[in-house]
């Protein structure tokens, strides 16, 4: 009587601990799913903030040339500042590259998480560049600005759509950052417990 009473009794941790199995495996596959629909969200974010620069790149880069031709600046001024453009957006996408929704899923979040350090990473080769470069021409700006008749004028209508454009690029950049790194972190957190 007391074997077939310790049967029951296994037979039903048995049962409780295939319940509970099954209650974290359910657990599991929600926070697989919650941890892809946070990165996708993510991701879907910085794809958007991409796209706003994808158009706001070539505008700039229309609208200098015309403003520049128009006011009669130098030749080579606005060649510098189409190169310095049309290589801001190259760069942007080729920083970007892999960074993309249509690919999450659970198998694949390290190669997203490893895009999106790369992005961060290039970002910030490209601002130490760029920085350097922008003062550059603003001071360049400045010596083509002031021999103009209402030169002064220029040179303050152009410091500030440079303040506004630096502007813009830094929230830009520091959104964009700041998206990815929570991104990363998820991702992080997830795969190491496997």
């Amino acid at each position: 009587m007391e074997k077939y009473q310790d049967n029951i009794e296994l037979e039903e941790m048995k049962q409780q601990i295939q319940l509970l199995k099954n209650k974290l495996a359910k657990e599991t596959i929600i926070s697989e799913k919650m941890i892809v629909e946070s990165t996708r969200e993510k991701v879907d974010y910085i794809k958007r903030k991409d796209r706003n620069m994808y158009i706001l790149i070539p505008f700039a880069l229309i609208y200098c040339n015309i403003v520049f031709i128009w006011l009669e600046y130098s030749w080579m001024f606005c060649l510098v500042t189409s190169l310095f453009l049309i290589a801001a957006f190259l760069y942007q996408i080729y920083s970007h590259r892999g960074v993309s929704t249509k690919d999450i899923s659970t198998d694949n979040l390290v190669n997203i998480s490893k895009a999106l350090v790369r992005m961060n990473r290039l970002e910030l080769k490209w601002l130490c560049f760029g920085l350097p470069f922008v003062l550059l021409w603003l001071i360049w700006f400045i010596i083509e600005s002031y021999p103009k008749e209402n030169g002064e004028a220029f040179f303050i209508g152009g410091c500030i759509g440079f303040v506004v454009g630096a502007v813009i690029g830094l929230l830009h950049l520091i959104s964009v950052r700041r998206k990815s790194k929570d991104a990363i972190r998820n991702i992080e957190e997830y795969t190491k417990d496997e």
